[in-house]
């Protein structure tokens, strides 16, 4: 029997409640890896967790109720991890929040909001996988999930645009830094991901379609259009993206970003 790419692996992922998160957790835990799952609401993280664990087992599945702007919790998090798996091995930074507005009418609180997410989530969350990893002397592997808007600006989404921007250079600054210690940070920029994201609630699909002049029921349809593949880009099509970086078939990449959004003519920084 082949080996499967992730056996013996553990995998910390962040916003893996929903959306990019659930499926790459999915897709770890079906590649082998024991899977940590990261994310503010307990109900749902206890949902995902039981589908994951009726796929591989409930011993490789931990959900941990997190907030991942929360230094407190976030290194409480990875303490849990290690008394319950031993070590990590992978860690994908996906825990994401979106604002859209106006920049005169976005309030400090809203883009306090988006930046402690986005970009202090980012920096708590890696800063203790390179602790790890530096104490462990294990190669580990940070994936950031960026956003075709990291490279790409729209209006009315200052706060979100460059919050992911912001994060997506840290994830370059972390590459330069971590390879004398074999550890490797890349970034996966997709897209807008409809389906399963708690970012497109009720009101944020209202806000779309507002903005662009179109109508709810036809938002799918207008991301769609617009890539140059004219293909919706679903979670598990960003699963697989950060799969490669996190298993051997990455493993002589760093620093690299790879684009999950059907060919933005705008965010084609190939």
């Amino acid at each position: 029997m082949m080996k499967k790419e992730l056996s013996g692996k553990v995998a910390l992922i962040t916003g893996g409640s929903s959306g990019i998160g659930k499926a790459t957790a999915i897709r770890f835990a079906q590649e082998g890896a024991k899977v940590v799952i990261l994310a503010r609401r307990i109900e749902k993280l206890e949902i995902v967790s039981c589908e994951i664990a009726g796929l591989v087992g409930e011993e490789k599945v931990l959900p941990i109720q997190t907030d991942v702007s929360d230094e407190a919790q976030v290194r409480s998090a990875f303490r849990k991890t290690m008394d319950v798996f031993k070590q990590i091995d992978i860690v994908v930074c996906n825990a994401g929040y979106l604002y859209s507005s106006r920049v005169e009418e976005t309030t400090l609180e809203e883009w306090t909001q988006v930046y402690g997410t986005n970009v202090v989530g980012s920096f708590l969350v890696s800063r203790e996988a390179f602790r790890h990893w530096k104490n462990t002397r294990i190669p580990g592997s940070l994936i950031f999930v960026s956003s075709k808007n990291a490279i790409s600006p729209s209006a009315q989404v200052s706060a979100y645009c460059s919050a992911k921007a912001a994060t997506l250079h840290l994830a370059r600054c972390l590459a330069v830094e971590g390879a004398p210690y074999g550890i490797r940070v890349n970034s996966v920029l997709p897209d807008a991901v409809i389906k399963d994201s708690e970012m497109f609630s009720p009101e944020r699909r209202k806000q779309v379609a507002q903005r662009y002049g179109i109508r709810d029921e036809e938002i799918e349809t207008f991301y769609r259009n617009r890539n140059l593949l004219k293909v919706s880009i679903f979670p598990e099509d960003v699963a697989e993206a950060i799969l490669f970086f996190a298993g051997n078939r990455g493993g002589k990449t760093t620093g690299a970003i790879l684009p999950v959004d059907g060919g933005i003519e705008t965010a084609l920084a190939r």
